[in-house]
């Protein structure tokens, strides 16, 4: 009897005749296959193949080997690496919950995972480059009784005295811990779309925190990326919901506008249905709205936006629309929008 039986996606007795399914084998728990001691005295009847393995599990090598997988497989384009001693199919669909919950429970039983792994897991919007899908190891710190390593898959830190909570299961450095150890990596910008979206009153991280809260740690944090943290909270608003919202705000304050407001809530007074502007001159009644790819692929938003834009310019607003490119390159959106203020408010050179 193979006793890899399970691992394989075509089974039954169209694949193995009539002979029935053997009542010892391996069982899919969370992210890995655990497989009896008794089944490894088997000799596999059939090579076990990368297309066999399931697209959604991480296996460890040593099991894979014990259940007929050729060593000549794991140095092919079929599988990857994932995590020391841990394996998946080269198209697997694995998150970076799955190999946290190995790194804690198996790899290093005790650690707390840290860093932009843990920014990530709560949400932070981060720049790709600390992320997962981006290339970013796997950042944990401790446990006290192991070394500090640093690979290419995972980078164990030295263990900390700072704050940790559970978060789905998983024991992780508290949002602002994991904020401040890697603050340094972060622009001043990229800090201050981070603290937006940690206190924001929607769309934000996971777990939020309300602004005196945040000013509370931030005023007794000390270490690297404390200054950052320090420089960044005067910029912090509750009311941005993307960060695009925070990018534009930030920019126009760069350049000199006066700080606009956000998610201005507009009703229309047929339908009683309600809008909300990105950024708004309300005095001046000047919409600024951002356009992301979003909008101009999801039928829905389009639909939306088009729906918004009747009602602003039948309430009066003058309604200005952003792209990534105008941000990138702002000097075309600067002067439409320099114009549309002193058209609305003659005083503004």
């Amino acid at each position: 009897m193979p006793p890899y039986w399970n691992l394989f996606r075509r089974h039954g007795r169209e694949e193995f005749g009539d002979t029935d399914p053997p009542q010892a084998a391996p069982v899919h728990i969370g992210e890995h296959v655990r497989t009896g001691s008794a089944l490894r005295s088997y000799a596999p009847l059939m090579s076990l193949r990368p297309k066999d393995l399931r697209l959604d599990t991480v296996y460890r090598r040593e099991e894979l080997l014990a259940q007929g997988m050729h060593r000549r497989h794991f140095a092919s384009a079929a599988m990857r690496r994932v995590l020391p001693g841990w394996w998946v199919r080269a198209e697997a669909d694995v998150s970076l919950r799955q190999l946290a919950a190995i790194v804690q429970s198996r790899l290093r039983p005790g650690t707390v995972i840290s860093h932009e792994s843990a920014a990530e897991l709560f949400g932070f919007p981060l720049p790709r480059q600390l992320t997962y899908a981006g290339g970013a190891p796997i950042h944990c710190r401790g446990p006290a009784n192991m070394s500090r390593t640093a690979g290419t898959l995972v980078i164990a830190h030295l263990p900390s005295r700072e704050p940790t909570l559970t978060h789905r299961s998983l024991v992780i450095s508290h949002p602002l811990v994991a904020l401040q150890e890697i603050a340094t990596r972060l622009s001043h910008v990229e800090l201050v779309v981070c603290l937006d979206a940690l206190a924001a009153d929607q769309f934000g991280t996971e777990l939020r925190m309300r602004r005196s809260q945040i000013e509370q740690f931030v005023a007794s944090s000390q270490g690297p990326g404390a200054p950052a943290l320090r420089q960044a909270l005067p910029h912090l608003r509750e009311r941005s919901w993307s960060p695009m919202e925070t990018k534009l705000r930030l920019q126009l304050l760069g350049r000199g506008f006066p700080e606009p407001s956000l998610n201005v809530e507009v009703v229309e007074s047929t339908t009683g249905n309600r809008f909300y502007i990105d950024l708004a001159y309300e005095d001046e009644k000047i919409a600024i709205e951002y356009d992301s790819e979003a909008h101009r692929k999801d039928v829905v938003t389009w639909q939306k936006d088009v729906n918004k834009n009747d009602v602003l310019h039948d309430a009066g607003w003058k309604v200005i629309r952003a792209t990534i490119a105008d941000y990138r390159k702002p000097a075309e959106f600067f002067a439409r929008l320099e114009d549309a203020l002193r058209r609305r408010r003659p005083s503004v050179a």
